[in-house]
C-alpha cells in the first residue's frame, strides 16, 4: 500500500480540489509549508500507527483546511480497513488495470464503482461521507458488563462536527483490557446512531477504549460505565400490552426515556416520539406486532407491543 498510496491521492485529490476551483499545487503547497522540518509527504505511511496518530490530531485541529491531501490518505487507509487488505489491494489493482487499458481519467465515483463491483459493498455512503462531507465524527461509549457471564452491552452514540454529515457509517474497533494483560479488539460495524451491541468476552474488563490504533478519522472520544440492561429493561415497561389506542411507558428507573420508536415487522419506522410524557397515540398504526425501540440516556432497549384492532 505505501508504493501505491502516493499515486492514488494525487489522483483524488485532484478531483476533489478541481471541483471547489483550487489549484492543486496552492493546497500541495500548503501542506508541505505546515509539516515541521523532518516530515514529507513523500513518507506518507499510514501503516504506521505514529504517522496516524499524528495525522488524525492534524487534520481534526479546528484550524485545518479542508480539502486536504492528508485527509485523503486516511480516507483511503480507513477504505482499507473497512474493506479488508486483500479487497483492498484488489480493488486498487483492478481500478489501475481499467484505467491503462481504457486510457481513460481518474474518477472517484469510477474508482467507487469498479471497488463495488469487485466486493459486492454499497460504498456510496462511506464516499459521500468523507470525500464529499466535511468534518469527523466523536463516539461515545457506554458500556456494562454481567459478572455472572462476561456478557458486554456496549452502546454507540455519535455527534458530528459538521452538519454536511448526519452519520459517518464507518466500523470502529473498541479495545477491551484488564490489569491482569488481556485484552480484545472488538470491532462494531456503527450504521445507526445510539446503536447497541452485546457479546460475550472471556475475562473481566477494567478498560475500553476507542480506537486506539488511530484507524478512523475522529476526536473528543469519551467512554463511560453504564448500567446493567437487563435489570434496565425489567424497570422500563410498556402498558397495557396487547393495547388498542395507546402506550404508556411506565419507568422505574433513574433513567430518562428521551425518544421511543415503534416499527412494523418489516422493519418500517411507522412512529416516533421524542421525550414523551404522555400516552403515545397507536391509532394510525395497522393491526399485527410492532418492534419498540426505548432510547434512554442510559440504553437503548427493545420490546414489542401486540396492536390490536
Amino acid at each position: 500500500m505505501k508504493k501505491k498510496l502516493p499515486l492514488i491521492l494525487i489522483i483524488f485529490s485532484c478531483l476533489s480540489f478541481s471541483q471547489e476551483n483550487l489549484n492543486i499545487h496552492d493546497i500541495y503547497l500548503q501542506e508541505l509549508i505546515t509539516l515541521s522540518d523532518d516530515e514529507s509527504v513523500i513518507n506518507i505511511d499510514s501503516e504506521d500507527l505514529e504517522w496516524r496518530k499524528a495525522t488524525v490530531e492534524k487534520i481534526t485541529n479546528e484550524h485545518y483546511k479542508e480539502p486536504s491531501f492528508l485527509k485523503m490518505a486516511m480516507v483511503l487507509h480507513m477504505l482499507k480497513y473497512k474493506l479488508g487488505d486483500e479487497n483492498f489491494s484488489n480493488s486498487i489493482d483492478a481500478y489501475l488495470l481499467k484505467l491503462n487499458e481504457n486510457n481513460s481519467t481518474v474518477s472517484i465515483k469510477d474508482f467507487q464503482q469498479s471497488t463495488e463491483e469487485l466486493t459486492g459493498e454499497d460504498l456510496s455512503d462511506f464516499f459521500n461521507d468523507w470525500t464529499v462531507g466535511k468534518g469527523f465524527p466523536s463516539y461515545e461509549i457506554t458500556w456494562f458488563q454481567s459478572k455472572k457471564n462476561n456478557e458486554i452491552n456496549i452502546i454507540v452514540s455519535q455527534t458530528q462536527s459538521d452538519t454536511s454529515v448526519s452519520f459517518f457509517e464507518m466500523p470502529i474497533p473498541i479495545k477491551v483490557s484488564n490489569s491482569d494483560g488481556d485484552s480484545l479488539i472488538i470491532r462494531l460495524k456503527l450504521s445507526e446512531n445510539k446503536q447497541s451491541f452485546t457479546g460475550m468476552v472471556p475475562f473481566q474488563i477494567d478498560q475500553v477504549e476507542v480506537d486506539p490504533e488511530y484507524h478512523i478519522i475522529s476526536k473528543n472520544n469519551s467512554v463511560k460505565n453504564g448500567v446493567d440492561q437487563e435489570v434496565l429493561s425489567s424497570n422500563i415497561s410498556l402498558y397495557p400490552n396487547p393495547t388498542k389506542n395507546a402506550i404508556n411507558i411506565q419507568n422505574n428507573s433513574d433513567a430518562i426515556v428521551e425518544k421511543v420508536s415503534i416499527y412494523n415487522m418489516l422493519g418500517k419506522l411507522v412512529l416516533e416520539e421524542s421525550n414523551p410524557l404522555l400516552a403515545i397515540n397507536l391509532k394510525p398504526l395497522s393491526f399485527g406486532i410492532h418492534l419498540v425501540k426505548i432510547e434512554t440516556n442510559q440504553g437503548v432497549l427493545h420490546k414489542t407491543i401486540l396492536k390490536e384492532e
